[in-house]
């Protein structure tokens, strides 16, 4: 298949060394890390993803992906294969900055692009924009602490994004902290991407598991390898992994 003859000339190309593929599933010994290719022109893609989906150290790589956003995963996989340019955060500065610069950098810099926010940061390493951060406007929304029933002002943490080929060190947790000293939210919420990563680093900052989002069905147009939300004629239905939910309390 052209995506799978694809993928394995990329890693030959850069010298990435790998087990035996079979047929879909790439494992990198060196790294504890698999790629889990996922087909969209041929069958349902979560038949190949099955059993799979809650494995730690595993990507699964969409075939439209990999096909519209080619260069953005090149530099993506081959940081997570060990060549990527350290960035510590202590050495970083977060500003806010205008809706124009992020949009602008996610579009180029996260799988999903830009998303609608009210709350938008920027880390710099020097003048150079390394990462971004948005965040919702609050939500009022009714839990139970210490058996207590309250309302908390609840934030979602929409977009987080480094540059593809930079490990960004405490990144994450700068920019959390500097959304907090300056909103002071009550409570945070977030969803990790199932395709790329089980959120760990969202537990190591203080977040709890809080459920899953439902995987969601998209139309896939062959021609453009665009995603559609509703159908079209020739379009390939198929589901994401959906995403993990993780939830924050600051009170």
């Amino acid at each position: 298949m052209e995506f799978i003859d694809s993928f394995r000339g990329f890693l030959d190309a850069n010298g990435v060394k790998y087990g035996q593929p079979a047929f879909n599933v790439f494992v990198f010994n060196d790294f504890h890390l698999r790629t889990v290719l996922v087909p969209l022109t041929g069958g349902n893609a979560l038949d190949l993803t099955k059993g799979l989906c809650t494995a730690p150290d595993t990507i699964f790589l969409f075939e439209d992906m990999w096909m519209r956003r080619r260069q953005f995963v090149e530099k993506r996989m081959l940081a997570h294969l060990g060549n990527f340019r350290t960035v510590f955060a202590r050495k970083c500065t977060v500003r806010r900055i205008d809706s124009g610069t992020a949009a602008a950098f996610l579009n180029e810099n996260h799988a999903y692009g830009s998303a609608a926010s009210r709350y938008k940061y920027g880390m710099y390493l020097a003048e150079e924009l390394v990462a971004v951060s948005c965040f919702s406007s609050p939500r009022r929304i009714p839990r139970i602490i210490d058996g207590v029933q309250t309302t908390l002002r609840s934030y979602e943490w929409v977009r987080f994004a480094g540059l593809p080929d930079c490990r960004i060190s405490g990144g994450m947790g700068k920019m959390l902290k500097a959304f907090t000293e300056d909103v002071g939210p009550e409570e945070i919420m977030s969803y990790a991407d199932l395709e790329w990563s089980q959120g760990e680093t969202y537990r190591k900052l203080g977040f709890t598991e809080a459920g899953t989002r439902s995987p969601v069905t998209f139309y896939l147009n062959p021609l453009t390898w665009e995603r559609m939300r509703k159908p079209a004629p020739q379009a390939i239905e198929f589901q994401n992994l959906g995403s993990r939910k993780y939830l924050l309390n600051n009170i």
